[in-house]
């Protein structure tokens, strides 16, 4: 082996640090850098573009403000680091060609090595790689024969075997470049796999085409030139097992200035036909096993080898046919609608299977599962014990995902795909109806017209599915589009809560400025009692009028506060005794008229608000304009003696989160326990007020819950009654093989790991 290569910029090898390479291998090299630079660069940009417009299309179709915010915060990321993405791909895949005959083509610019399927990782990054490895297993898939051509002429160029593993400009040294390429972007783990999916449709949608122009310049560089391939149809046995003889014209080649080192000699290929004449057709792909659906089955089988079960394949009765299985699933998928309402029983499921396998056979013999069928129809009933245990236990959405179980496990087995696209449909069917369970049926204000809609949609895929998914895709996007016209209603309700809390605020500050004002012109004084009651209560509430038409120091609230200000003044003296006395009683019934006081009461009440003995005639009508007064509405609906509410004690935990509260951005999703059990209901912080403390809470439908003040809300999370959802979380399928993940991790190994932290 040759010494290893130097590195370049940020610790990657380049091809013009290579020096050791022979002339003519460095040029082939420089050469297919610069095909792939070519290629990529143009379909890299339109994938980045095609990136932007997603997360776009996502932020304005959001369901909420949060998930809106989270899109358009990913968006603002990936603008700021799109100009770098292309670059370190395509240094990624020239430090890729320039491992060349060192060994190093199979790892990233990290030098991390794939990881083992049972390795301990975080579920973020287990979930990138497998994506990353499903994009790299399609392509090759897709591109197998050119692909393999390359793979030899290459073989010859780096002197070593031919191989696609390790084989730079492969599909798995490429899709290890689009990870290269993302690393440094701040972004999560739902946007990342989008953006690996859209890079994967632009830059790798064609990649027949880049290997047959590698293919085409090497043979004009002599490298293997009259190479090719011939194939033979499998006549017997399986098509897994049935192999083509290849034929190669290499050996009588003149090709001594490529040949490997040492006069190695490479093998004559051999190539497997597939099991479909096209193996980019959907019928085969979709009983391909993808790599996130392969590293399930390893956890399973290491899982049942630790709790010392036989595997599946052990059983002694023939497996049943895929053709039949889907017959004898769908029976059991048309009696679903008979279990409407039902709570959802995995145990029961497996029962009922198991009674009808044992009957399924000719003449009623025994038939089982094969080994992949059975651990698909194990990995889909922990997903859906996952989902269902995780609804609420009284939300109509628990029974309804229930029924989906049968049509979810007859997509999965005919199509593994479910395991790893984030965006199928039975995927996305589950995730609607579970959400919309936690967000619209999650209380007594269930909306009936949702739920009779969401019952209707099961009951029609039950009815009508038959092994075409986009039934799913239909019934999802009816359900969706009914959820989106409850947001916009909601977001209306919440808009006019929002307007209606924001002018109950106002009306607070106007009037606490009004009782100040009164208070302070009031001190030192002792007016009657009468004149007190007055301005204590009704001309407050002129005051606090004032105040809101032209502000605490505008001029018709300076006027209203001069009226009470020569009230007090004249002590016990009546309204007309004094000059100035007609303009100082007018102004007074101009300010009792704007609080609604009829021409009657003002007048009684002007007249008599300094007699020390009034008549008989005047007690009568003074008991009347009391009784009205009393009964009489405060400004905005307050109540006469209703009294604000004391500020509670805030000890240092919670004034930490008054200060969190008041950089929390309205629309932010909180979390209130709502019972001893733990059980937490979600609402929105709408909006507060920093001047009052005042702040509204909403549910999921825009309506407006118990009132709350800023300080209060900090006591409640000091406490732990309350908390900050989290923004990001992953919606209900995500979660759910996130768990199942952990769930099927080796004990042993999760003992070892915990011993050595320890």
């Amino acid at each position: 082996m040759n010494a290893p290569a130097k590195s370049g910029a940020k610790g990657l090898p380049t091809l013009a640090s290579r020096s050791d390479l022979p002339p003519r291998v460095k040029t082939l090299c420089e050469i297919l850098l610069k095909i792939a630079r070519d290629w990529f660069s143009p379909t890299v940009d339109q994938a980045l573009a095609d990136i932007e417009a997603t997360f776009f299309r996502l932020a304005e179709r959001a369901g909420n403000s949060a998930d809106q915010q989270r899109h358009f915060e990913a968006l603002r990321v990936f603008k700021e680091s799109r100009t770098l993405v292309g670059p370190r791909f395509l240094r990624s895949v020239e430090a890729h060609i320039a491992g060349i005959r060192d060994g190093v083509a199979q790892t990233s610019s990290q030098g991390v090595p794939p990881r083992t399927p049972l390795e301990l990782v975080d579920a973020a990054s287990l979930e990138e790689d497998l994506v990353l490895r499903e994009i790299g297993a399609r392509a090759e898939m897709r591109a197998s024969e050119a692909l393999h051509v390359f793979a030899y002429r290459f073989a010859v160029i780096a002197a070593t075997p031919p191989q696609h593993e390790s084989l730079p400009l492969g599909p798995a040294a490429l899709a290890t470049a689009l990870g290269d390429a993302l690393r440094g972007v701040d972004l999560d783990t739902e946007h990342r796999v989008l953006a690996y999916r859209a890079l994967d449709r632009f830059a790798f949608g064609d990649l027949v085409r880049f290997y047959e122009s590698i293919n085409q310049r090497l043979r004009q560089e002599r490298v293997l030139p009259n190479f090719h391939l011939t194939y033979r149809a499998p006549t017997t046995g399986s098509a897994r097992t049935a192999a083509s003889a290849a034929t190669t014209e290499a050996a009588r080649e003149p090709a001594a200035d490529t040949a490997p080192a040492g006069g190695a000699q490479i093998p004559p290929p051999e190539y497997v036909a597939p099991a479909s004449a096209n193996p980019a057709s959907p019928a085969s792909a979709s009983v391909a096993e993808t790599p996130q659906f392969s590293t399930l089955r390893n956890l399973l089988a290491a899982r049942r080898r630790a709790d010392g079960e036989d595997a599946p394949s052990a059983a002694r009765a023939p497996a049943i046919g895929r053709d039949n299985l889907q017959q004898l699933l769908a029976a059991m998928q048309r009696a679903e609608p008979a279990n409407a309402g039902k709570r959802y029983d995995s145990q029961k499921f497996h029962n009922t299977l198991a009674v009808k396998l044992r009957r399924a056979g000719e003449k009623g013999s025994a038939l089982a599962l094969g080994g992949e069928e059975q651990d698909t129809v194990e990995l889909i009933g922990m997903l859906f014990d996952y989902v269902t245990r995780n609804i609420q236990q009284d939300s109509q959405a628990r029974s309804l995902v229930g029924q989906l179980h049968v049509p979810v496990l007859r997509v999965a087995l005919a199509d593994k795909s479910f395991f790893t696209r984030r965006d199928h449909p039975a995927r996305e069917l589950i995730n609607t109806i579970a959400d919309a369970g936690e967000r619209w049926l999650d209380d007594s204000e269930a909306d009936p017209e949702l739920a009779a809609k969401m019952h209707v949609v099961v009951d029609e895929l039950c009815n009508s599915f038959d092994g075409d998914v986009s039934v799913f895709e239909g019934t999802a996007h009816d359900l969706d589009q009914h959820l989106k016209l409850l947001a916009r209603r909601a977001d209306a309700a919440e808009r006019r809560h929002v307007e209606a809390a924001k002018g109950r605020d106002r009306l607070d500050l106007a009037r606490e400025t009004a009782r100040a004002a009164i208070t302070g012109l009031l001190k030192n004084r002792s007016p009657t009692q009468r004149l007190r009651t007055l301005l204590e209560d009704t001309w407050t509430d002129a005051l606090a009028l004032a105040a809101l038409r032209g502000g605490s120091d505008g001029p018709e609230f300076m006027d209203c506060l001069d009226i009470a200000a020569q009230l007090v003044a004249r002590g016990d003296r009546p309204l007309g005794t004094a000059p100035g006395d007609d303009k100082l009683r007018q102004g007074a019934a101009e300010n009792l008229r704007a609080v609604g006081l009829h021409e009657e009461e003002v007048g009684g009440l002007l007249d008599n608000l300094f007699v020390e003995a009034p008549t008989d005639a005047a007690l009568a009508q003074l008991k009347r304009i009391d009784d009205a007064l009393r009964a009489k509405p405060r400004l905005g609906g307050e109540s006469p003696k209703r009294q604000p509410k004391p500020a509670p004690v805030l000890d240092d935990v919670a004034r930490k989160m008054l200060d969190q509260v008041l950089h929390t951005p309205f629309g932010t999703w909180f979390e209130f326990v709502k019972n001893q059990q733990g059980e937490t209901v979600r609402r929105k912080l709408a909006w507060y007020s920093p001047m009052t403390g005042n702040c509204l809470f909403v549910n999921q439908r825009g309506a407006r819950i118990e009132d709350l003040t800023l300080e209060l809300l900090a006591c409640e999370m000091a406490r732990g009654q309350a908390r900050v959802a989290s923004a990001d979380r992953p919606r209900f399928v995500d979660r759910a093989w996130k768990t199942i993940v952990d769930l099927l991790r080796p004990r042993q190994t999760s003992a070892r790991a915990g011993e050595a932290m320890a």
